[in-house]
């Protein structure tokens, strides 16, 4: 069984191509924990409820 990422309510997407051409859902076992939580700090302390593309310090996109 797979579950989608899912951080402050937010279902989290995952650009597999890293240029914003294939936006997928990612399953919650393959996103590190430091990036979710780098995640929950953009939308709880920096107030982003949404985010068209977000790099992270992994050098992975994200959006949400």
């Amino acid at each position: 069984m797979t579950m989608n990422t899912t951080i402050c309510g937010i279902t989290i997407d995952h650009d597999n191509s890293n240029v914003g051409h294939n936006w997928r859902t990612i399953n919650a076992s393959d996103i590190p924990a430091d990036i979710r939580e780098e995640i929950a700090a953009e939308i709880i302390d920096g107030g982003k409820n949404n985010c068209d593309q977000f790099t992270a310090s992994n050098g992975l996109s994200y959006r949400w």
